[in-house]
Formats: C-alpha cells, sequence, structure tokens
C-alpha cells in the first residue's frame, strides 16, 4: 500500500478508518490483475477527470463491493477516483504492457496540465518515472559479451554442434543479438531521419515545409520509428530539432486550430482507432474531423476541456501527438 493512501482516502472520507485502508488498496489491486484496454482508459478518465462515466463507475463499484464488502454502494464518486488512482498507480509498480499503456495515458491525458484533476500528485509523478526508468531499461548500451560470447566459446572446439546445450546456447545467443539489432535499428532509424531533412510521409526536404504544414506530420513520422514502448524520451527533443529545419521555423505559440486547419488531411493515420481513449487524447481528437472534413465545433473543445482559442507553440503540439500516438500503440497492444 502507499505511504500516502490515507491521505488520498481523504478527498472522499475526512477521517477514513486506517483498518479499511489495507483492504481497500487490496481490492484496487486485485481489480487491475485482468483489465483490458477499455478498462484502462475508463480508470483514466475516472482517476484524472471530475465528470464521471457513468457505466464504468457503477461497474467498477460493483466489482469493488464484491473484492471488499464495506465499500460503500453510493454517494460513492470521489471514493471510485481514489480506488481507480490506487489500481493505476499498482499497475505500474512493475513492468507490463499495461503498465505502458498507463503511464503512456497519464502523460497524453495532461496536456495542457490545468485540464486535468488527479486526487494525488504522485500518480503523475510515478507515470514519469516509470516512463524513464522503462525506456532505459529497454535501451541498455548494446553488448554481446553474454549469451552471444558463450556461443562463440563453445563453437570454437570442434564436434560442438553434438554438445547438448549447442541448441539451447545458439538460441540464445540469436535472442540476444536479436534485441541488439532491434535497438540499433531504431536508433539508426531516428538518426537518418534527423539528418536526412526529408519528411518521409509528404515527400519533400523540410525547408520546403511550414512549421505548421510539418507540426502534426512529424509526429507521425518519429510514432513510426518506435520499435519498443516506452519510447526514448529523446524523441521529443528530435521533433523539436526536426521543425528547426523548415523554412523560415517559428516555434512562437499559434492557434490549435489553425494548426489543424493547415495540416494535409491525407496525411494524417487512415486507421487510428480512439473510440476507447476518449478524451485522454485531445489532438488526436480533434485533428479526427480534419480527417473526415467536418468542422470542429465549440463544444468539441469543451467536451475537450480546451480553450476554443488554445494558442501553442508547433513543437508542443507536435510533442504532445507523439505522446498521444505512443499511448493509441499501447492500447492497441493490449487488444
Amino acid at each position: 500500500m502507499h505511504a500516502h493512501f490515507y491521505h488520498w482516502h481523504t478527498r472522499a472520507e475526512l477521517r477514513p478508518e486506517t483498518d479499511i485502508l489495507g483492504p481497500r488498496w487490496d481490492a484496487a489491486q486485485k481489480f487491475a490483475e485482468n483489465v483490458t484496454a477499455a478498462d484502462i482508459c475508463s480508470l483514466l478518465r475516472l482517476a484524472l477527470f471530475t465528470r464521471s462515466d457513468t457505466a464504468f463507475a457503477s461497474h467498477f463499484g460493483e466489482e469493488l463491493v464484491k473484492l471488499e464488502p464495506t465499500f460503500p454502494t453510493t454517494n460513492n464518486l470521489e471514493l471510485l477516483r481514489v480506488m481507480a488512482t490506487a489500481s493505476l498507480y499498482g499497475l505500474m509498480d512493475s513492468e507490463s504492457e499495461e503498465a505502458d499503456a498507463v503511464a503512456l495515458g497519464l502523460q497524453a491525458a495532461a496536456y495542457p496540465v490545468d485540464r486535468i484533476s488527479p486526487v494525488c500528485k504522485e500518480l503523475m509523478e510515478r507515470a514519469s518515472q516509470y516512463l524513464i526508468d522503462e525506456s532505459e531499461r529497454l535501451r541498455p548500451a548494446t553488448d554481446l559479451r553474454g549469451k552471444f560470447h558463450a556461443l562463440r566459446t563453445i563453437t570454437s572446439t570442434s564436434g560442438w554442434e553434438q554438445k547438448p546445450d549447442a541448441t539451447k546456447a545458439v538460441g540464445e545467443s540469436v535472442l540476444e543479438m536479436g534485441e541488439a539489432i532491434k535497438r540499433i535499428s531504431e536508433e539508426n532509424q531516428f538518426s537518418w531521419w534527423i539528418l536526412g531533412r526529408q519528411s518521409s510521409v509528404l515527400k519533400k526536404r523540410r525547408e520546403m515545409l511550414t512549421t505548421k504544414e510539418y507540426a502534426f506530420i512529424v509526429a507521425i513520422e518519429a510514432a513510426a520509428r518506435m520499435t519498443s514502448l516506452p519510447p526514448p524520451p529523446s524523441v521529443d527533443a528530435l521533433i523539436t530539432e526536426a521543425l528547426t529545419h523548415c523554412k523560415k521555423p517559428s516555434n512562437d505559440p499559434v492557434p490549435l486550430a489553425a494548426l489543424i486547419e493547415t495540416v494535409n488531411k491525407d496525411s494524417l493515420n487512415a486507421a487510428i482507432d480512439h473510440t476507447a481513449a476518449r478524451q485522454l487524447v485531445p489532438v488526436t481528437i480533434l485533428l479526427s474531423f480534419k480527417k473526415k472534413d467536418d468542422k470542429v465545433e465549440t463544444a468539441a473543445y469543451q467536451d475537450l476541456g480546451l480553450p476554443l482559442k488554445l494558442q501553442i507553440p508547433p513543437a508542443e503540439a507536435a510533442i504532445q501527438y507523439f505522446h498521444e500516438l505512443a499511448f493509441l500503440k499501447a492500447l492497441s497492444l493490449l487488444s
């Protein structure tokens, strides 16, 4: 149980009974053991936004009562938000595809930061640290001195293929080398992309594009080069660098609506399913109107908690869209 769970709980109950905290924390963790992509999105919305997802809140409450019979069945919305927070936090205790989706979803939903109302600061802090730690764990310095080196030692003797452990040694070394190649491939993809100064989607040199034209396309190109989730934190800097290659580059804030209006709709990702992630991926949702040639009504901004005349630097918009694409990819892996 998190050391501050008592203080999270005080949002819903002024002085919670300390003996119920352990069972309630355990119930939140038990619920999280078999969550779907849709469950994760619903937990994120419940934990981050004060407007309730009535259907999921009702289901979540019913499941919690089964796991912890003292859990209140009425007037429990704020307590459900606390329990959703506990479920999400617990999911990030160890690396998994579900944990990736939770952390990336928290990152994607937190733009602008005043759009969300998390129960506690620890949830967002945990997500940030998880993304850093897991990205680093997946991308250690390339070193083939382990299983691959052992295979070289074995094969240096005659008749090695007849030895009992030969097949195992070959398999382990191939896996080790495959992981190394995967990491090197991602590095090379990003390096050539930046150094080439070419938009692979628009088939144009970046100096022929404006930052407004390229802002969302650069995020699509960066997302296509991810080989593992979470992505390396350096991608944000690479996106910013790529935008400086545009003609007369400027990162002065411009209306988000103007960026959406300028983007080439035919270059937007055609088949991104963001249905389950509604409200969590604001830029993706607004761009979906552009893709369908629909007018973005004022109500769409209001529903997303965004100012209608939101001003945003192009690099910031690109990075936000990249974060949303990474989250949606994580969800697709769960589906």
